[in-house]
């Protein structure tokens, strides 16, 4: 007599595994949020610009004394690469800080009428 095998299904290997989605870009999740929130995304991103550009112009003009106009001028040039350089940084904090603004009552009206 012969050995008798157990019916065996076939493992699935005509598909493969699902892949997981990959992360989008911080720029990607970035325009995703200003379809979302509109105007309320470019304020808070000029803000935070603003705010970087003139800590840094203060943080250099603390650190040393320009004397001329030219130094004033290469003061402001520094502190809008240091702004630039942290721009990652701020479109995170932008990410992150958006939908709470948003959840203002006051803001969120004023979204609703926009």
């Amino acid at each position: 007599m012969s050995p008798v095998t157990p019916p065996v299904k076939p493992t699935s290997t005509d598909t493969a595994p699902a892949q997981p989605l990959a992360k989008p870009s911080l720029i990607a999740r970035f325009k995703a949020l200003v379809l979302e929130y509109g105007p309320l995304v470019i304020v808070i991103n000029y803000l935070l610009f603003f705010l970087t550009l003139g800590g840094f112009f203060m943080a250099f003009k603390l650190g040393f004394k320009p004397e001329s106009a030219g130094a004033t001028t290469g003061t402001w040039a520094a502190a809008y690469a240091a702004s630039q350089a942290v721009k990652p940084i701020r479109f995170a904090i932008v990410l992150a800080v958006t939908p709470w603004v948003g959840r203002i009552p006051f803001i969120a009206r004023l979204l609703k009428r926009l």
